[in-house]
């Protein structure tokens, strides 16, 4: 068994750093999971919205209720879904580039450690 003691100052640098990687991967994909719970909510607002047969609909904001034109709705929702498609897409390619830094770190201590 390896001690910390008897590891170089380069491989306690690089586990530091793979450590700061996973914590960086783990904030990422709890964004990721509550980016993906948002979209699901406004995608399921969204039909409801069109099985609506009124012009009008409700928005809430904050505390209270703010009637709205049906297509004025819609159309914000839109946006929002995809505002937050866009933010997947940008945490998915930190996700990708992060794992494959870890990937990449892991190997280089594995030789290390041999």
């Amino acid at each position: 068994m390896i001690f910390l003691a008897e590891l170089s100052d380069s491989a306690k640098e690089d586990i530091l750093k793979f450590q700061q990687i996973q914590q960086q991967l783990q904030m990422v994909m709890m964004q990721k999971q509550d980016l993906q719970a948002q979209k699901a909510e406004v995608e399921n607002a969204i039909k409801e919205l069109e099985k609506l047969k009124d012009e009008n609909a409700y928005e809430v904001v904050g505390n209270i209720m703010i009637k709205k034109d049906k297509a004025d709705l819609k159309k914000s929702l839109a946006s929002k879904k995809e505002l937050i498609e866009l933010r997947l897409s940008t945490i998915d390619k930190q996700q990708d580039r992060l794992t494959k830094e870890a990937s990449e770190l892991q190997g280089k201590l594995a030789k290390q450690i041999k």
